[in-house]
């Protein structure tokens, strides 16, 4: 980056109305990594609204669920997991730009 790109930055953020170009970046990336959180969180919502209950009772009952079949159970299951550690992934970066 030129030092007249960095001073246009610099001038910008400023009057954004933030004090630096490291404030702004934390700033914006608690706003992505939010909205990464709320992606991953309408996933796991959809998959409690399909099966009727949370991922442990999922878990529990996971044999007896006959509304699908088992590949797409399997399936849902890794999905929601995925989904559910995502979420625990993004909540630990956003405790630590606290």
């Amino acid at each position: 980056m030129s030092i007249q790109q960095t001073e246009a930055l610099v001038a910008t953020v400023n009057e954004l109305g933030y004090d630096s170009v490291e404030m702004f970046a934390l700033e914006k990336a608690k706003e992505v990594l939010c909205a990464e959180m709320a992606i991953y969180q309408q996933e796991v919502t959809e998959f409690e609204h399909k099966y009727g209950m949370d991922f442990q009772s999922f878990l529990e009952k996971f044999d007896s669920i006959s509304q699908v079949g088992l590949f797409e159970k399997e399936d849902d299951e890794m999905e929601w997991r995925a989904c559910l550690k995502a979420i625990e992934l993004v909540e630990r970066k956003l405790k630590t730009l606290e």
